[in-house]
């Protein structure tokens, strides 16, 4: 699956960045309460940042299990591959 086959509706930047920060900043808690509450079409959960990597993928790097499982939860695609080729299952087996 291709980055450009992933993207439902665009989403806003503003929303999108709330929730790459989220990641970035690892914290379950505000994350899991942005995917609660906000709907697919004000953020995509597999849309690829500034580095190639999904939510996913950042949060496999991070090594944050709990992170992981919330993001799947939400619909995370496991099956998608970052701009060097790698799914998630790749990153976390290396």
């Amino acid at each position: 699956m291709s980055q450009s086959e992933v993207s439902p509706c665009a989403a806003p930047p503003p929303s999108q960045r709330i929730f790459q920060e989220a990641v970035r900043r690892g914290n379950t808690k505000e994350l899991q309460s942005l995917l609660q509450n906000m709907t697919n079409c004000e953020f995509n959960v597999n849309s690829f940042g500034p580095e190639g990597q999904t939510a996913l993928h950042q949060s496999v790097i991070d090594g944050n299990l709990e992170l992981v499982k919330l993001l799947v939860k939400f619909g995370a695609d496991i099956r998608l591959a970052n701009r060097d080729g790698w799914s998630a299952l790749h990153i976390a087996a290396f």
